[in-house]
């Protein structure tokens, strides 16, 4: 099997810190916060409502509790296949189908930044 960027070597979730590590196999690690987690789930839903907003929406319905930075906690993380992972979240949201390929895209380190951001 040929390793590429998207191929996680291990994953360790912390609910104490609140964060989410992988290690990937070609040596890069990336630390995701349950609040960017949540943020930018990439189910159909919450795909809409941030295209809505983006686009000037005025009113956006709320489903479940409504939670603040540091409050949103991933009560579950679980495989999916050998391709990407299930978070359920205390706000009950669990539709999100997070793919290696999209976590690591959405890798928030120092390095990863300038490169989703469109530099290079």
């Amino acid at each position: 099997m040929v390793t590429g960027p998207a191929d996680p070597d291990e994953i360790a979730v912390s609910r104490e810190r609140r964060e989410m590590q992988i290690q990937w196999r070609d040596g890069h690690a990336s630390r995701y916060s349950f609040d960017l987690l949540r943020r930018e789930c990439p189910c159909a839903l919450c795909n809409d409502e941030r295209q809505a907003r983006a686009a000037g929406a005025g009113l956006t319905l709320l489903q479940g509790p409504v939670l603040r930075p540091g409050e949103v906690q991933a009560t579950e993380v679980k495989p999916v296949g050998r391709y990407a992972l299930s978070v359920t979240w205390s706000d009950g949201h669990d539709a999100g189908i997070y793919s290696y390929t999209f976590l690591r895209g959405l890798c928030p380190c120092p390095e990863c930044r300038p490169r989703r951001a469109g530099g290079s």
